[in-house]
């Protein structure tokens, strides 16, 4: 076993990219990061259990082995990575690739984000900065506590829970957050408001 990045690693099975998640590129901020935290859990001779859930593409269009990659202490990598807020879960049914059964769990678990321009924001990437993230119940605004719209929608602080007007000058970064910065667009309909229904 070794690491390509975050989300690919080599086995003796071939190259494997982690169903469900996306961490950043090569020369992105957050990628040595994402690396890392595989590393820290598999040496080179560690085994690792594939797996292929049913309905899911057995291969990638670069001709990687698309599988669920567990350790031997059980710890699923990619669950792991987005946990630790080095990945946004993506490439499933919400964005028009096969489901797969942990889809929700993984969502739910998402604690980066997707910026703007598609690239994945690691926590410790926040705001262009490299160092880690501060939390954001010591600064930042109250939005940025909810990752996605239903985590809004189940908060208990009596925090507004939406809809966020596009257009409205008082809503107009709340509504930047829920539909283009948490990676879970929380317009999913285009229609200027976030986190409806």
């Amino acid at each position: 076993m070794a690491v390509v990045d975050g989300d690919t690693i080599t086995t003796t099975a071939g190259t494997v990219r982690l169903i469900g998640i996306d961490t950043p590129e090569r020369g992105q901020c957050g990628h040595g990061g994402a690396s890392a935290a595989i590393g820290r859990l598999l040496s080179r001779d560690d085994p690792v259990t594939l797996e292929l859930p049913a309905g899911e593409n057995d291969q990638d269009r670069h001709g990687r082995l698309l599988r669920y990659v567990t350790t031997p202490a059980g710890v699923d990598l990619g669950l792991m990575q987005l946990e630790s807020g080095n990945a946004v879960a993506r490439y499933d049914s919400t964005d028009g690739y096969p489901a797969h059964p942990r889809e929700a769990d993984y969502h739910a678990a998402q604690i980066a984000a997707l910026g703007a321009d598609g690239t994945v924001v690691p926590t410790s990437c926040r705001a262009g900065d490299t160092s880690p993230a501060p939390s954001s119940s010591t600064t930042g605004a109250w939005w940025e506590r909810y990752t996605s719209c239903g985590k809004l929608k189940r908060n208990t602080n009596g925090d507004p829970t939406g809809p966020f007007h596009r257009d409205d000058p008082a809503e107009a970064e709340i509504y930047e957050w829920f539909a283009h910065r948490t990676g879970n667009n929380g317009d999913g309909d285009g229609d200027g408001l976030a986190c409806e229904g």
